[in-house]
């Protein structure tokens, strides 16, 4: 049996996702029940105390899947790209 031992960061135990379903943040496909799961998950990031600092880590770590500080992988691909540019992060 494996035992695998996850990096989690102490801000992790304060976001509002710690006590929602995770599957809400890792919605699959651009259907419209995936889009209501995006919409609603970002509902919840925009009313955490720890957006920030989940963005950071979603960018540190390259998180290519899931919503992570109120954005998806999308969004977090644009700001990778405009931080490359000018070294500046913004948030969409």
């Amino acid at each position: 049996m494996l035992n695998f031992d996850l990096e989690q960061e102490d801000w992790m135990l304060e976001g509002e996702c710690a006590n929602t379903d995770s599957d809400i943040f890792f919605p699959v496909g651009s259907s419209m029940k995936a889009m209501k799961k995006v919409n609603a998950a970002k509902l919840i990031c925009a009313e955490c105390p720890v957006i920030n600092e989940c963005l950071d880590y979603a960018i540190r770590t390259n998180q290519d899947s899931g919503i992570w500080g109120g954005t998806t992988e999308d969004e977090r691909k644009s700001i990778r790209r405009h931080y490359r540019k000018t070294g500046l992060v913004v948030n969409h």
